[in-house]
């Protein structure tokens, strides 16, 4: 390995302070920092660098070196190389590899619950390769060394991953049709054209069965910043990525290139609003929360987290500190599928369908990205990397993958004003645990936010890149002319440019656990009572509770005519009046598919069919359109499991919500679209004696 003069000074303190005995324990960090492999860093190692290991090591690589404390904390750098190496040295890998996901096998929930810190606790990997165009699934024995399970994932329903852009690009623009279709274009310079997957749809045809058949387009990256805007509409390559050929290059349409671009750097934007004063905030004393590796305590609260390259922030354990007794809210929370199904009838829009977490998260390196200090947390912030894996299996480092601080609002936490005229009032101050995901166009805002009142929001925050369909139209009224009886299934947001109407699907699953494992789901239905005659109403509303049995009735929407309220309870567990301790999932946007059940597009995510399911307790059902989404026939996930209508009452219960909404587009969400924020919330009903957040200073 060639090695720069700064990685060879590094290596000397690494290897200096502790002596050449201690330099295979931390070869994988070394291999980490620098790539290749220990063997090849030795090589350039001499006696005069081996007198003891360094202070960059014990600085640089504090958070890749620190050892697991948690049966639940992420797979460090160490645990990856030595997934990768039980991989190598199994027999089972081949030369042609490539890994698509590695993240924490958990251990079995029982196990979780019955730990005490400072007992030993189990780690193994789960991992999804693909070789030889087959897709495979590992379980790993991280100890021992050993593979635990070594299994097939159905068909081709593997992960995506960058290497299918590669493909369809080389094949595309080596391809005879599509020279000569571009040819028709004007073009001849083919320096920054790229070929891309435009979805992940299936549809059950001839072609698509037991292969990996994809749409591509290409653009023309030439002099932008970004080519989101700048697709070559109406000529459509349909790939065959199982056998690397090219089906077919349909040229239906020659658009010109829009002439405006996304575009939206500061230089590109010019000059900005003038903003008089700056509003500063800072914590001088520091957080008020604690850390103990990846556990979190702040006031009441106590959590754990962790990021993983498919599921995002995963909170673990989330408790409540009620005088002095540790009460159980939650076994663990976390988002199990992103579905985002696009609706224009053109080619190729019309197969157009993205699981961004299911089978896009590899391609994206991880759906975390790195947060900026300042805009996306506060300066006060606190940063936590993460460790991803490229698909040769080598850990790299994701910086500021999470971040974690306490915001003031400017909002009361509770109010009131006597008759006398006496204001009692509290200041309410949020703890935010915070990630970004990117999936390709968009950019998705993660938080979890913990109230003092003991109610905990799930917020998503949508910006990003509207995907835009190219038009000869330059507007709406120029459409209208020249296509009078053409829908445009989205709405003009910048000349030529149509932004394709849309739906996101954003499925959460909720292993609550109110104060124990044995919970059930009450459903409040409101109703209108009519009053008897010589009343002076007529009519008052009330609600009634039914606990539900089996899984079947549980699958549940609520709508204007026929409101609900949906509580997690523990029937064991009276609350301070009678009423059994409950955790209420209050809806924010409760939008499902408007798609006919017929439609593959729809079939292929039935979770999208209801805003709330619950099912048993299963280790193995954690993803809501099954665990391969890709390329899968229809009806997995939420659907196939609740047919068995197997029994929730009084028994360990998974909630699974949907966060849906429809996306018409419109001009202001270009260049790059405003956040919009969509949101739900767990609260505390009959959890507490009275309002838990009686007791803020007045003064914090």
């Amino acid at each position: 390995m060639k090695c720069s003069k700064f990685k060879i000074m590094a290596v000397e303190l690494m290897v200096g302070v502790s002596g050449y005995t201690h330099f295979n324990k931390y070869s994988w960090a070394i291999r980490f920092v620098f790539g290749g492999n220990g063997d090849d860093v030795g090589g350039f190692l001499t006696k005069r660098y081996l007198v003891a290991l360094g202070a960059l090591l014990l600085v640089t690589t504090e958070f890749l070196v620190a050892a697991p404390k948690h049966p639940l904390d992420h797979l460090t750098a160490a645990e990856h190389w030595t997934a990768y190496e039980i991989l190598r040295d199994s027999g089972q890998a081949k030369s042609d590899m490539v890994i698509l996901y590695v993240g924490l096998h958990e251990p079995p929930k029982s196990e979780v619950l019955a730990w005490r810190h400072d007992e030993d606790f189990r780690r193994e990997a789960i991992v999804q390769l693909l070789q030889n165009n087959q897709g495979y699934e590992a379980i790993l024995d991280l100890e021992a060394g050993t593979i635990l399970d070594w299994r097939d994932t159905p068909g081709q329903s593997y992960m995506r991953h960058s290497g299918d852009d590669k493909i369809v690009s080389r094949l595309l623009l080596d391809d005879d049709d599509m020279k000569e279709a571009f040819k028709r274009r004007g073009v001849t310079d083919f320096s920054h054209i790229g070929c891309h997957v435009t979805n992940d749809g299936y549809f059950d045809q001839p072609e698509e069965r037991g292969n990996r058949v994809v749409r591509a387009t290409c653009s023309n990256g030439h002099g932008r910043f970004s080519s989101q805007s700048r697709r070559y509409e109406g000529l459509v390559g349909v790939v065959n990525l199982t056998t690397q050929t090219v089906l077919r290059v349909l040229d239906l349409d020659v658009i010109p290139l829009a002439p405006q671009h996304a575009a939206f750097s500061a230089d590109a934007i010019g000059p900005t609003r003038d903003i008089k004063t700056p509003i500063s905030v800072t914590q001088s004393m520091g957080p008020s929360f604690e850390l103990d590796g990846q556990s979190v305590s702040w006031q009441n609260w106590r959590f754990h987290f962790r990021v993983d390259p498919r599921r995002g922030l995963v909170l673990s354990l989330v408790r409540w500190m009620d005088d002095r007794e540790e009460r159980m809210v939650m076994y663990q929370a976390s988002m199990s599928e992103l579905y985002v199904p696009y609706s224009s009838p053109q080619e190729p829009w019309v197969y157009q369908s993205f699981f961004d977490l299911g089978s896009f998260s590899n391609v994206f390196g991880g759906i975390a990205t790195p947060l900026e200090r300042g805009t996306d947390c506060p300066d006060h912030a606190t940063f936590f990397d993460a460790v991803n894996v490229a698909e040769s299996g080598r850990p790299t480092n994701l910086t500021r993958a999470a971040c974690l601080f306490e915001r003031v609002s400017g909002d009361p936490a509770w109010r009131h004003m006597d008759g006398d005229g006496v204001i009692e009032s509290r200041a309410r101050r949020d703890l935010v645990l915070r990630m970004f995901i990117t999936a390709g166009n968009y950019d998705y805002l993660l938080d979890y936010v913990f109230l003092q009142n003991g109610s905990l929001q799930v917020r998503i925050g949508a910006s990003g890149i509207d995907q835009m369909r190219t038009v000869k139209a330059a507007n709406a009224t120029e459409a209208r002319r020249m296509s009078p009886d053409e829908e445009l299934y989205g709405r003009f947001i910048a000349p030529h440019l149509v932004g394709v109407n849309h739906s996101h699907f954003f499925s959460f699953r909720l292993d609550l656990d109110v104060d124990g494992t044995s919970n059930a789901l009450a459903v409040d239905r409101l109703t209108t009572t009519r009053l008897p005659e010589g009343s002076p109403r007529t009519s008052l509303w009330n609600f009634h509770t039914d606990v539900l049995k089996n899984e079947l009735d549980a699958k549940r929407q609520t709508t204007i005519d026929n409101p609900e309220l949906w509580r997690i309870i523990n029937p064991e567990t009276p609350g301070p009046y009678g009423d059994p301790v409950g955790y209420q999932i209050m809806g924010g946007n409760q939008a499902t598919t408007l798609l006919s059940d017929d439609d593959f597009v729809r079939r292929r995510a039935g979770f999208t069919e209801q805003t709330l399911w619950v099912t048993p307790f299963n280790p193995d059902e954690m993803f809501a359109a099954g665990a391969y989404p890709t390329v899968h026939a229809a009806d997995q996930g939420l659907p196939t499991w609740t047919k068995k209508n197997r029994p929730i009452n009084n028994e360990d219960i998974v909630a699974w919500y949907t966060v849906g909404f429809h996306h018409v587009p419109r001009p202001e969400d270009f260049p790059v679209m405003p956040v919009s924020w969509h949101s739900f919330e767990l609260r505390p009903v009959g959890f507490f004696e009275r309002n838990p957040a009686l007791d803020i200073p007045k003064e914090p």
